[in-house]
């Protein structure tokens, strides 16, 4: 199925939507037209949806013709749309399809939305009529309703159009996700009917270009799409046998000052042929030729089908237009976008667009070839070409109720996937950003896209598990459906209420998109999985007044209860441009009411997202409850910001409610982190059964969002941690759950073994792409090490000065990971101790700057100090292996680094584990454990 008339792109809760008019019973024009419905997230990879629109009622039983989607107040989309009547009276439509009001500020390429009101902006008028869409640039004057063009149509070639080819009955839309504005046109075909009958299909969508104003203010440029690139594959240079392409060519025209420049083919034709056979019997070109006129130069942009086809009775007509450039001060630049049978061309940078339809009948699938050409008696100089194969793009017609099991275009499974985990866990597919125990079932909610791998529509996805290792995938606990929080449940935290009740607080964005805290409740507390949740009837619980910023104002945390009977929260907030989390108390869980004063707030930092804060024992291993007011016993204060996790550490008084903390937050490299790698918006939960706080992370990726849309999903939360306070108390420990021992199956381990300084020991005998590591290090000779200068305060930037190419004395040693067999790619988890006085100071980095040869990556080096003493202790590490993540924990979980990486040659058996050490001081390795893991089992219990 192809895209027909287009009604009405629409911009809707981060979707994309496309209606479109379409015959289902047939592939011509004809009675009974329908508003088709299709949906993407990224504008290239669409599924198509049930009908919108059919013509079913008395006022549209002939057709639903074309239409536009507009976004009300309060974000409600309507449609308006012509329906042709019983009496077959087609409305207001007629002949001329108009858009008003799109407007372009000046000079950008940003959009501006419908309504906007702005005198720097202008407008634009577009009418379709003589099977071509023209436009004219002017002024709208909202007093008087009236349109000022600066020139009005003249019905010759000089009038502006969108394209010169075939491109008709247009439409744009405002994308406020990305501050642009799109066009989009349907592309008729170039055959007969009985051609589209036989095929089974007529007409196409344009690829969807961003468009602008240009700097004159005169005219408009357009360009695909950013978001084509993601689909752009083998790269090539001057000759690409392959039929799909995504081509930029620009052209210099070296000898154009001289005089023998004229108008008898010397400058031109120089250009593409495209489509052509080997022999090119077969070729569409689109060309330039250059004049010399009285003030300037002239440059003509062709685009020629004569010798497209060997077939007849095809529509051939030759376009072409002038491309408003000066070939003297910049050069000719030309993309065209080449996909079997349409050529959208780009001339002049977007100035000039020319889109043909063609049926070569030699030159198709392979047997394709693409030629740059000059055929012109004076020579001209390709400055550069880029040429690219493209991938196809993922467009599943199955329809809403239609299954899409047999679907060649699916995303591929995890299998499929050498980046996809084996024991983290993620949903089956998308994006994802929370926990519980109950009854002897451990819940996960967490936020959720249901429909993409991109952050929007965001639902509490919910997960069960007895183990915390295997998975059961669930109904979706909440929707955004009611008026507060319909543009998305956003994150919250779980509390055990009397009689161990759970309750749900979360963040919702309303319909006037301000952040407000709902409630919500499970229906039936005898279903163990707890799978249906009912929202309050009170919702929203508290809103953001009395100066609340309604845009700073979010995710409440698991709730406490004082020895005055009342319930406590935090939200995380920022007041005053300072990170703050606002206190609120409740009798009754329903009725809020907020403090005067904050729990606390920093001036060093701003916005504090998923705040945190429970108790953790003094001299215990065990884990607090956190309404636990039993002595002794320290606080933990967790905000979110920076992109990472920070905590502080203090004394937290019930009697009102006062918070005096060890060491607040000083916005610096020595705030203490949960993480220092990748590792945010993470949530504790207290495990009663085993009397442990267990600690969960959200990672996100390491490459782009087209990659996580090619993928299908994003995301995923790091291992599940047991979190205690350290004997000195001042920072906390964190070590993986014991029941990760359970995926343990292979095993390989030595003692004592010497590492000289440039040298590797491979780790062999076990899975190295998904394993569990635990080494220990101890240095004979550590008068050795290097002398610490005291400018070096921050570890990230020491660690990125000096990787684990850079020998030192004491150091580098460690582990390199995820490496292929010759060590080309290979990320580095390891230490450096240097000499400080009478002490010694052990640095711990992450190295990822050699872990892929793919470009376009996140490869941050991360590192931190670590709190121990290597006389009196080994420097011990521990790094789980998962594919594409890696979790380490230094000095025994004092210090975690966690990153994500996208190795190209090691995945899968090609992935090696080594020991190393580059320092000029041996090192012994006085232990090493190393295990291959077993997959964990994620399981989805859906209807």
């Amino acid at each position: 199925m192809l895209f027909h008339l287009m009604p009405g792109p629409m911009y809707y809760k981060g979707v994309y939507h496309l209606f479109y008019q379409y015959n289902p019973h047939g592939t011509l024009f004809g009675d009974s037209m329908v508003w088709a419905h299709s949906a993407s997230y990224d504008l290239i990879n669409w599924f198509s949806l049930d009908h919108a629109l059919i013509p079913s009622e008395p006022f549209d039983i002939n057709g639903c013709c074309s239409g536009s989607a507009t976004i009300l107040p309060g974000s409600k989309p309507v449609i308006l749309y012509t329906g042709i009547d019983a009496n077959n009276y087609q409305g207001p439509d007629g002949t001329w399809r108009v858009v008003i009001g799109h407007g372009h500020s000046l000079p950008n390429t940003n959009g501006v939305d419908t309504s906007v009101r702005n005198p720097s902006v202008r407008h634009v008028m577009k009418a379709s009529f003589n099977s071509h869409d023209y436009y004219m640039v002017g002024t709208y004057v909202t007093e008087l309703e009236k349109f000022l063009p600066d020139a009005d149509f003249n019905g010759t070639s000089l009038d502006l159009r969108y394209d010169h080819g075939k491109f008709y009955a247009s439409k744009t839309f405002f994308d406020s996700k990305k501050n642009r504005r799109i066009l989009w046109a349907w592309v008729n075909e170039s055959d007969s009917k009985e051609d589209d009958i036989e095929k089974g299909w007529s007409g196409l969508q344009s690829v969807p270009r961003q468009i602008w104003l240009d700097r004159t203010g005169k005219q408009l440029v357009q360009w695909p799409i950013e978001e084509i690139n993601s689909l752009r594959d083998n790269q090539a240079i001057f000759m690409v046998s392959n039929l799909k392409v995504d081509q930029v060519l620009k052209f210099q025209a070296s000898r154009l000052h001289r005089e023998d420049t004229s108008v008898t083919g010397r400058f031109g034709p120089f250009g593409l042929l495209a489509l052509a056979t080997k022999d090119l019997t077969e070729q569409t070109a689109i060309f330039f030729r250059v004049f010399r006129g009285h003030k300037g130069y002239v440059v003509l942009m062709c685009s020629k089908q004569r010798r497209s086809s060997l077939r007849n009775e095809l529509d051939k007509t030759t376009y072409g237009a002038f491309v408003d450039i000066d070939p003297r001060q910049e050069m000719i630049s030309l993309r065209s976008l080449i996909d079997h049978s349409i050529n959208e061309s780009f001339g002049g940078k977007g100035r000039t667009c020319i889109t043909t339809r063609v049926y070569p009948k030699l030159a198709v699938k392979k047997e394709a070839h693409l030629f740059a050409f000059n055929n012109g008696t004076l020579s001209v100089t390709i400055s550069r070409l880029n040429a690219w194969s493209m991938n196809k793009a993922w467009i599943n017609c199955g329809g809403a109720q239609g299954s899409q099991g047999n679907d060649k275009n699916q995303k591929p499974n995890s299998t499929e996937q050498p980046y996809r985990t084996a024991y983290h866990f993620q949903p089956p597919k998308n994006w994802m950003n929370g926990p519980m125990y109950f009854n002897g079932v451990y819940h996960l909610f967490y936020q959720y896209n249901p429909f993409a791998a991109v952050w929007g529509n965001m639902t509490w996805g919910h997960s069960v598990s007895y183990d915390l290792v295997n998975w059961i995938h669930l109904e979706h606990a909440l929707h955004p459906v009611d008026p507060y929080d319909f543009n998305g449940c956003w994150s919250g935290s779980t509390t055990f209420l009397s009689k161990g009740k759970p309750a749900i607080l979360y963040t919702g964005v309303d319909t006037k998109n301000r952040q407000v805290q709902n409630l919500a409740l499970p229906k039936n507390l005898s279903d163990p999985f707890l799978r249906k949740w009912v929202k309050s009837p009170y919702n929203p619980l508290m809103t953001p007044i009395n100066g609340i910023d309604p845009q700073y104002f979010r995710d409440p945390t698991t709730a406490w209860k004082g020895p005055d009977g009342l319930w406590r929260i935090l939200v995380g907030n920022q007041m005053n441009g300072h990170g703050t989390a606002l206190l609120y108390r409740s009798k009754d869980f329903v009725s809020w009411s907020r403090s005067k004063d904050p729990l606390h707030s920093s001036k060093k930092t701003d916005m504090w997202e998923c705040p945190d804060f429970y108790p953790v024992a003094i001299h215990s291993k065990d884990g607090v409850g956190t309404s636990s007011l039993v002595k002794p016993n320290k606080h933990v204060l967790k905000a979110s910001f920076n992109q990472h996790d920070y905590y502080v550490l203090g004394k937290y008084t019930p009697k009102g409610d006062k918070f005096s903390v060890d060491i607040d937050f000083t916005n610096t490299s020595s705030d203490l982190r949960y993480d220092y790698g990748k590792f945010y918006a993470s949530k504790t939960f207290f495990d009663s059964s085993k009397k442990r706080r267990i600690l969960w992370g959200w990672i996100n990726e390491s490459d782009s969002e087209s990659d996580d849309i090619k993928k299908g999903w994003s995301g995923l939360q790091s291992f599940p941690r047991s979190i205690l306070l350290s004997k000195d108390g001042r920072q906390l420990i964190q070590w993986p759950i014991q029941e990760i021992e359970k995926l343990r199956t292979k095993k390989v381990s030595f003692r004592n073994k010497k590492l000289k300084g440039g040298s590797f020991l491979q780790v062999s005998g076990i899975t190295a792409s998904q394993a569990d590591v635990e080494v220990s290090f101890d240095l004979p000779k550590l008068e050795e090490a290097e002398v610490m200068n005291p400018s070096w305060v921050d570890p990230q930037l020491l660690c990125s000065q000096n990787k684990a190419s850079v020998r030192g004395k004491a150091g580098p040693f460690g582990l390199l990971v995820l490496a292929s067999k010759g060590l080309t790619e290979q990320t580095a988890i390891f230490f450096r101790i240097f000499r400080n006085h009478d002490k010694y100071v052990v640095l711990m980095c992450s190295d990822q700057s050699r872990s892929s040869l793919r470009e376009g990556l996140d490869k941050t080096t991360y590192g931190a100090f670590i709190n121990i003493d290597p006389r009196l202790e080994k420097i011990s590490l521990r790094t789980l292996i998962d594919h594409s993540i890696i979790e380490s924990f230094g000095g025994e979980g004092r210090t975690c680094i966690t990153a994500r990486v996208y190795p190209k040659l090691a995945i899968d058996k090609q992935v090696y584990l080594y020991a190393f050490n580059n320092g000029t001081v041996d090192v012994t390795i006085s232990s090493l454990n190393a295990w291959s893991l077993e997959k964990a089992q994620l399981v989805s219990a859906t209807k």
